[in-house]
């Protein structure tokens, strides 16, 4: 009797599952078994637990069922709808939209996602990037780059913290070697406006502006932040901090615009990210820096990716001037 009881709930997890799950028919008469995340650029993302996640060519969908929401785009009108996508005939798709069902060609959708639904579970993202170059010829070469980046969120919450670290080293002599860190809070008291506090720290043992700090306050709106990516901007005000290597400080009060952009393209094969601040002082010294980045990264596989970036840090209107510029190539993981 007791195993019977056990048989039984192990067989109603199996059959619960497999109601949960979201399903793929392909043109060749296989089937894909997991959860779809989003169709864009002729790709369907889809997460699975015996292959992770794969990128499908959407001209050999035949048709799919979805047990979680999605969120359809109309190309046209550029509106998203929240619907149901039943399987249907071979080359076709049930839409359901509250009571209403359509039957539409699979050639005519274009673009969907899952519908982001907001929950007190705890959810990481981030990823490593990593460059290490190393030249022998006439002079000896030793680059290294490093930059970590988090993104915990959890209910109304978001916490987004990081670190970078750069060093060149040309025979005996070091021409770079610095680190920064960095910490935001968010608190989003609506669908898309939230309140950030945020900490940046930079750290330089080369440059007389051996060190960097801002401490800021202010508003933010998220453009978006769905399966497809996310766009975010904050203006802060705040203090800013600069220091040099005689141990001599000046400290300001300014205003700090934040940027934070990631799009994935290509079935998420291809993202195209970039971050940074502009901040100005509101005293007659009229101090101005840039510190931001712009890259891709491509997915090597489900965890490990090749990344290129450009950075650029300004700092103008200081005791010394700094600019720098620093191009990157290397390897990394995401999670």
């Amino acid at each position: 009797m007791r195993c019977l009881v056990v048989l039984t709930g192990l067989l109603l997890m199996a059959l619960s599952s497999g109601v949960q799950a979201d399903t793929v028919w392909m043109r060749n008469g296989d089937r894909i078994n997991g959860t779809i995340r989003s169709l864009s650029d002729g790709k369907l993302v889809m997460d699975t637990t015996y292959a992770g996640t794969l990128s499908i060519n959407w001209t050999e969908v035949s048709t799919l069922a979805s047990n979680n929401a999605i969120e359809l785009r109309n190309s046209t009108t550029k509106e998203a709808y929240r619907v149901r996508l039943i399987a249907s005939d071979p080359g076709y798709i049930d839409v359901q939209r509250d009571d209403a069902i359509e039957t539409v060609s699979v050639s005519r959708v274009d673009e969907f996602m899952k519908a982001k639904v907001r929950s007190d579970q705890l959810n990481w993202g981030g990823n490593v990037d990593v460059n290490i170059k190393l030249l022998k010829a006439s002079t000896r070469t030793q680059d290294y780059n490093f930059a970590l980046n988090n993104k915990i969120t959890q209910g109304r919450w978001r916490h987004d913290f990081g670190s970078t670290f750069n060093r060149e080293k040309e025979n005996d002599s070091i021409n770079t070697d610095n680190y920064s860190l960095r910490y935001a809070l968010d608190y989003r008291f609506r669908e898309q406006y939230f309140w950030q506090g945020r900490l940046n720290w930079r750290r330089d043992w080369v440059e007389d502006l051996s060190h960097q700090a801002v401490i800021g306050t202010g508003p933010g709106y998220q453009f978006w932040d769905n399966e497809l990516g996310s766009f975010s901007l904050s203006l802060l005000a705040g203090v800013f901090e600069y220091g040099y290597s005689d141990g001599s400080r000046d400290r300001n009060f300014g205003g700090t615009l934040h940027w934070d952009y990631e799009r994935y393209l290509r079935g998420k094969t291809l993202t195209l990210f970039s971050h940074g601040d502009v901040t100005h002082s509101i005293d007659e010294d009229g101090i101005f820096t840039l510190n931001g980045e712009v890259g891709l990264r491509f997915a090597l596989t489900s965890w490990s990716t090749l990344n290129v970036g450009y950075g650029h840090n300004l700092v103008s209107g200081t005791r010394d001037t700094l600019n720098e510029r620093r191009f990157t190539t290397g390897l990394g993981v995401k999670w």
